[in-house]
């Protein structure tokens, strides 16, 4: 690679030092985001998320700082305290841009401090300050604070109490909001990564390039899904609430029947409540956000069928509402929603706007009713005798998206490594999007192989640093030729996707060494027993069949 340096950067907590490194040539192969993460890890497979010496590691990608449109990111990657699985996350926007012009390949986090600390970065020093002072401000309160000095990622009140599914959240762009890394930082005593740089980056074959992001431009104009009128230009992912709804797709409470009202608060309900602008990931051109005028971000297709769906609220004001408290309080708003619409099916309490703020506060301060959903749905489930009303795979909260309405993305949610996440393989793309070929949502024939590519692909993206979004539009062909470009050395598509299998495989290695085996692979009980939204349950026979077929062609795939 040409440009800004590619060092690894060591911090260890415990003795309170830094060292800088080039990064070694045998993990250049590996690209960046999530596949150089999964790589530094390999060697700490079996450690407990929550021991010192167990690393986080924050990637960007390869393609960040090229001015290319949705590759702004970095990937985080560690041992899930919810799920026990290898987790990684993805961060798009102004955190990811400052950490590689600093000069950073990758950041790796371990050790456990003595007392709050803060870790500044630019591409001449590196050092960790005290933040005792900081320790239990709400995170706007410490973006305010450092926000000028650099990028700012931080935890809340949730992650110094270790909750669960703590997030990491950032300025100006997406949190690090699955798998509960706040609550690892909250351990570690590190309450927040500040970081400067400047380097820009260099193409080693400018004509390459210019061509390749030609045709990749050319591509993005002519997709509805990301630049036409009802597109996540347009309307940011909230777009996705009217479609999915048609689709089933949307769920009830607790993925039972959807009765709600998503005309209150979907795009079109956001759009006439508000005056909002496209907003994206720093310089993203696709911009699939909605920005207020206060630059607050407004809640996305995820947050608002969380609560929306998940919790059955139809205020508007109070999902947005109550998805601000999660990212004051550095909460995940996917898990916190779907945990309480645990608790309150397992406890026959009815969700309430009032009732979901308090519980919210004191989850975050660890006090009274919040104690036990602080612990994620399965524990709340399984504490109040009912383990089979949480929707989870592995331990970690589903997304909101009923995998009764795509066969597709029912085997991807049980067998991803991440523990339950549609984004390993986004079936949505097929399925609902028909991109980059439509396959039937009904049918799990030949849905072993087409997941098993959709992953592969997946990892190969957040690998490169490009948001999934993407794959509505391009594919690896022309994300290869970009990689040409960048790097001057030749580069297929065949090239990445085989990244991309070989991150999996590692992933699915790390996984076992932990202690999960291919029976934890499935979803529960409920998808397959109750209808929901017209919608028949899935046929178990099928799903178990297919499911094998996935597990033959990772096995051979481990053996070649």
């Amino acid at each position: 690679m040409n440009g800004c340096r590619h060092d690894l950067l060591r911090v260890d907590l415990t003795s309170q030092c830094c060292y800088r490194e080039p990064l070694a040539v045998e993990l250049q192969q590996h690209l960046g985001g999530r596949s150089l993460g999964v790589a530094l890890l390999r060697e700490y497979a079996g450690l407990a998320a929550m021991a010192a010496e167990m690393p986080l590691v924050i990637c960007p990608g390869p393609l960040c700082g090229t001015g290319l449109p949705m590759s702004t990111r970095c990937v985080l990657t560690g041992r899930s305290p919810l799920s026990g699985t290898l987790y990684s996350c993805a961060s798009g926007g102004a955190f990811a841009a400052k950490l590689h012009a600093a000069g950073l390949a990758a950041l790796l986090i371990q050790g456990r401090s003595n007392s709050p600390c803060l870790l500044e970065i630019t591409p001449e020093k590196q050092c960790l300050k005290p933040a005792v002072s900081l320790w239990g401000l709400e995170t706007a309160a410490v973006m305010r604070q450092w926000g000028v000095a650099g990028a700012v990622a931080v935890i809340g009140p949730a992650g110094e109490r270790q909750v669960g599914y703590a997030s990491l959240e950032t300025s100006a762009g997406e949190p690090f909001g699955r798998g509960g890394f706040g609550a690892v930082l909250g351990y570690k005593g590190l309450k927040a990564i500040v970081v400067q740089g400047d380097c820009q980056q260099q193409i080693a074959d400018p004509v390459r390039f210019d061509k390749a992001l030609e045709d990749l431009l050319r591509l993005f104009r002519a997709s509805p899904f990301l630049l036409g009128p009802l597109g996540i230009h347009a309307h940011g992912t909230s777009a996705l609430v009217d479609l999915l709804q048609q689709r089933g797709m949307l769920p009830g409470p607790n993925f039972r029947d959807f009765s709600g009202k998503a005309t209150d608060w979907n795009a079109r309900a956001l759009q006439q409540s508000t005056t909002s602008r496209a907003g994206g990931c720093f310089d993203c051109s696709v911009a699939c956000k909605r920005l207020l005028a206060t630059g607050t971000i407004q809640p996305g297709y995820d947050e608002l069928a969380a609560f929306g769906g998940l919790c059955g609220i139809n205020s508007l004001a109070a999902i947005c509402q109550l998805v601000d408290r999660c990212h004051a309080l550095g909460l995940d708003p996917v898990s916190s929603a779907g945990t309480l619409a645990t608790w309150s099916e397992c406890t026959g309490q009815p969700l309430t706007v009032a009732l979901l703020t308090q519980l919210l506060e004191d989850i975050a301060a660890g006090t009274g009713p919040g104690q036990l959903p602080a612990n994620g749905a399965l524990a709340v489930a399984t504490a109040l005798g009912k383990p089979e009303l949480a929707m989870v795979v592995k331990g970690m909260e589903l997304p909101p998206y009923d995998p009764r309405a795509a066969t597709g993305l029912a085997l991807a949610l049980a067998v991803a490594p991440h523990a339950g996440s549609h984004l390993d393989a986004w079936p949505l793309a097929s399925e609902i999007l028909r991109k980059p070929v439509p396959t039937d949502r009904f049918s799990f024939d030949g849905k072993a192989r087409v997941i098993s590519m959709f992953e592969d692909m997946g990892a190969a993206l957040d690998s490169l640093g490009i948001c999934r979004f993407a794959a509505a539009a391009v594919e690896l062909e022309e994300l290869a030729a970009l990689m040409s470009g960048v790097s001057g050395q030749s580069c297929c598509a065949a090239d990445l996707q085989q990244i991309g299998r070989r991150t999996v495989l590692q992933e699915r290695a790390f996984n076992r060494t932990c202690g999960f085996s291919i029976a934890d692979d499935n979803l529960p009980q409920r998808f397959f027993s109750e209808p929901a939204n017209g919608l028949a349950p899935l046929d178990q026979e099928r799903f178990s069949e297919e499911l094998a077929a996935y597990h033959r062609i990772r096995a051979v795939q481990e053996c070649a």
